[in-house]
């Protein structure tokens, strides 16, 4: 998986976000195997259920799969339907069996997660090992909506306002990108799309480092359906 896709490399003391309409302890008593973060709680769209936000910590640097498998313009394809041949949107909402499955696969590579888009749109997920090893809850707190997304005023497109309240961390720590070459191109062209979109992916790449290797396709299914 490494030479044909890739992994990506966050730093140790990186804050990701996940949101909830729970007190984290109780999503903890669940037991998930996979923890689902984003770069920022605007990621996941407005919705008045989540009413949570939670800081979670990397507590070393960690690999994850880059589950992508291509980009067209803006948008961020994902490539678990052709790991899994699941066609199912909501990964967090599946039964805890098949996202164990997922995790024992990523262990057995030994990567940490995985990052892939959201519904194949322009917003980024970083999907977590649910291990004690990887991250800790920083502290958890209401969410507060004080960021303003980008809107055309009189047919000007006005860049999206992050708000002061959950920085990005790949600001503070830049990602390293180790990934095919065959997306050279396609990063390359995400990186010249208009600078006032501000999308969170042209945030990640302007200050990463990109490296590219080669590497042959291989078939990666892992049989869950």
């Amino acid at each position: 998986m490494r030479r044909w896709y890739g992994e990506v490399i966050f730093k140790k003391e990186s804050i990701l976000y996940h949101t909830s309409d729970e007190p984290f302890t109780n999503i903890n008593n669940q037991i998930k195997p996979l923890l689902f973060c984003t770069l920022h709680p605007s990621e996941y769209g407005s919705n008045n259920s989540d009413t949570y936000v939670h800081f979670i910590k990397l507590k070393k640097d960690i690999n994850l799969l880059f589950m992508i498998e291509n980009i067209k313009k803006n948008l961020i394809f994902s490539s678990l339907h052709l790991f899994t041949k699941n066609k199912r949107g909501n990964l967090s909402k599946m039964n805890n069996s098949k996202l164990l499955i997922f995790s024992e696969k990523l262990k057995n590579d030994n990567f940490d997660g995985w990052i892939s888009s959201i519904n194949n749109k322009t917003n980024i997920e970083i999907t977590l090992l649910n291990n004690k090893n990887v991250y800790s809850l920083y502290k958890s707190e209401k969410l507060n909506e004080n960021w303003i997304n980008s809107n055309y005023i009189n047919n000007k497109l006005i860049s999206k306002n992050w708000g002061k309240n959950y920085p990005i961390c790949t600001i503070k720590y830049p990602v390293i990108f180790i990934i095919n070459e065959r997306f050279k191109k396609e990063i390359e062209d995400y990186q010249k799309l208009e600078i006032n979109s501000n999308y969170v992916f042209q945030i990640v790449l302007n200050n990463a480092e990109i490296y590219y290797i080669k590497g042959d396709y291989e078939n990666f299914n892992w049989n869950i359906k």
